[in-house]
Parts: structure tokens; sequence; C-alpha cells
């Protein structure tokens, strides 16, 4: 357990949630901010939008001012002196004269419907002072009134106030600037480019948080599951690494058709030796055991200490007299003339695991019962076998 904490204090600690979080926040506040900068550059482009309807509007009535007015003064300067002598072309006059009220009339419409709109009060004046000098204008073609002496300067007027009106609607279609003589447009353009790129870097830095997260937490979990798997006194696998690795092996041999041992090894009269050599004997004796038997096995073997001075290895490809010979070859591996007792059990293809390995452990028990320092095979019970060196 000491060794499992101190690997979980030494496995790679986490990323704090807490920045996660942060950047994940700036990047939402971001992508908030570009979107909320293009809502109000939409907004503004509809407001400009309008006044430039506005002051097209207000161009077009500038213009067709002047074209009134000069219609005005051309039919002015054709109009009798004495309407009372009839001419040839009075019809014609007069004609002109009531296409030229409709026209007007319609174009007064036009400035009622635009002074309804949402303009500057600037141009609202010039509107009113173009109507003014219009509606003079409109008085002066009319010789019985004795306006003719006025006319020119009528006309001057007319033209002034429409040339007015047409500048106070260029100055109306002129986007409003901001700092350094920029629009609004080319300020939101450049926010919402730089607001998305922090957005895309701060998410980037999320993506790559989490994913090391997600990495290291593989990490950490690998390293604890391969705590949970080894012995924590000899370094090798425990009961669990054989429980998972018992059956994987089992499936490989079916598939391959070939033998599958396992083996059982039990320490003669441990209990004796830890009480001579105290627990710290006992605990060296089991390392020294372990690492030795593992240098002799193959590397496809599986050694795991099965519990207290048990052991049981996994022996794919490999019939039991070959696990016979292969723990003769184990036994000098021991200090201090120390010997072992072993049971092997060959897999029949049909039997589970927990029957492969009852009949392996029986097998140890008669090897102990029969005087310890011996192997037994399963099913070979009755077999003479001495022991192969004196305790």
């Amino acid at each position: 357990m000491g060794n499992l904490i101190r690997a979980s204090e030494e496995s790679p600690r986490l990323p704090g949630i807490r920045r996660i979080v942060v950047l994940g926040l700036g990047a939402l506040l971001m992508v908030a901010l570009a979107i909320g900068v293009s809502l109000f550059e939409l907004h503004h482009n509809r407001e400009v939008q309008h006044q430039y309807e506005n002051s097209m509007a207000l161009s077009r009535l500038a213009f067709d001012a002047q074209s009134l007015a000069s219609r005005m003064r051309a039919l002015q300067a054709l109009a009798p002196q004495d309407t009372s002598v009839a001419s040839p072309g009075d019809t014609a006059l007069r004609e002109a004269l009531r296409a030229l009220e409709g026209d007007t009339r319609e174009w007064e419409q036009r400035i009622a419907d635009v002074q309804q709109r949402d303009i500057p009060d600037d141009a609202k004046q010039q509107l009113a002072r173009l109507q003014t000098a219009i509606e003079a204008m409109r008085q002066a073609t009319r010789p019985a009134e004795g306006a003719n002496a006025l006319s020119e300067s009528v006309y001057l007027a007319a033209v002034e106030a429409s040339q007015a009106a047409l500048l106070s609607s260029m100055r109306g279609s002129v986007d409003r600037r901001l700092i350094a003589g920029h629009t609004v447009s080319e300020v939101a353009a450049v926010t919402v480019a730089l607001a998305s790129v922090l957005a895309l870097v701060l998410g980037a830095a999320v993506a790559a948080l989490v994913h090391r997260a997600q990495h290291e937490s593989r990490a950490t979990l690998g390293v604890m599951g391969q705590l949970l798997r080894t012995d924590p006194l000899t370094g090798i696998g425990n009961r669990r690494s054989l429980d998972e690795n018992l059956p994987v092996e089992m499936a490989r041999a079916r598939r391959a058709r070939t033998a599958l041992t396992v083996a059982m090894l039990d320490l003669d009269f441990f209990k004796r030796y830890n009480s001579r050599r105290g627990h710290a004997g006992g605990d060296a004796l089991l390392r020294q055991a372990s690492q030795s038997w593992r240098k002799q096995l193959r590397p496809t073997d599986t050694l795991v200490r099965y519990g207290g001075e048990e052991f049981t290895i996994v022996l794919p490809n490999c019939a039991a007299d070959q696990a016979c010979q292969l723990i003769d070859r184990l036994r000098p591996g021991l200090p201090d003339n120390q010997t072992f007792s072993a049971g092997v059990a060959t897999w029949d293809q049909q039997e589970s695991a927990e029957d492969l390995l009852r009949r392996a452990d029986q097998a140890l028990l008669t090897a102990k019962k029969q005087g310890r320092n011996r192997t037994i095979v399963s099913g070979r019970e009755d077999q003479i076998s001495l022991p192969l060196r004196s305790a």
C-alpha cells in the first residue's frame, strides 16, 4: 500500500481545472464579443443604409428643385406681358403651366414625405428653405401678380437653396468616423478579427489542456492499474494479475491447439525460516526467489506471487514433463539451501481456470504430504517422488 501511495504521488499531476475553466470562459467571452460587435456593426450598417436612402431622397429633391426652377424661369420668359391679347402659343403655354403646377405639387408631396423621415434638423431646415424658394418661383410665374421684376433674384434664391440642400444631403451620407479617422465598420471589422483570433487561441489552449489531462489521466490509470497487478514486496505479478492473464493464455492455447501448464510452488518450512531470520530475512528470501526464478523463465511465461510464500507459474506451449524440467532448474536459485515443493497441472482444453488451479494446488499439497522438496504432476499422485535435496 505504501508503494501504491508513493507511486500515485509521483504520477503526473493533472492540469488544474481552474485553468481550463478560465481559458474556456475567456474563449466564450471572445466569441460573445465578436458576436456582439458583429450585431452592432449590422445595426450601424442599417442606420447608415437608412441615412444613405434619406440623403439620396434629399439630393433628388434638390436636383428636381433646380429643374422646376429652370422650367419656371423659362415659362415666365415665354409668358406674354399683356394678358388681354391672345396669341397662338397661349394654349401650349397654359398646358406647360398646368404640367409644371402638377410637378410642383408632386414635388411638395415628396418633401412632406421626406420631412417625416429621421433626417437631421439641418436637412429639414434646408428643405423648408428650398420649399419657400420654389413657392416664390411659382408665384413669379404668374404675370398677373406683377412679380416679373423679382424673377431673377427669386430664381437665384431657389438655386442657392437647392445647392444648400444638396450639400446637406452629401454631408448626411458621410459615415461617422471614430478615433484616428477610422469608420465604425473598420473598427468593428478589426475588433471581430482580433476577438476571433483570441477565441481560436484560447480554444486551442483549452483543447491542448484537455488532451494533456486525458493523456495524463490514462497514464495515471495505467500506473495505478499496473500497481494493482503487481506484488509490492517482490515486484512480480500478484493474484489479480494471474486472474487476468490465465484466461487469456487459455484462449490462446485453445486457438493454437497447444499445451498450457500451470505450476504452483511453495517454499518449504518458510515459517521456520522466518522465525530464524526474522521478517526482514523472510522478505529478502521471497524477493531473491522471485528475481532468480524470473530470470530462468521465458518471456512468455508468467510468474506471480499467489499469496504468502506460494508462487504460481503459467507456462504456455509447455507440457507437464517440460514443466518438471524447468522446475528442477529453478531449485538451485534459492539461498541457504532453501527448498520448495511444486504441483503441476496441464490444461485439458475443457476445464475452467479455477479447476486448473485447483488441480495444481492439490498436486502441491500431495508433494508437501510426501515430504516436501519434490514435484508432483496432477494425475500422477501415485508416482514415487524422492527428495531432490535434503533440507
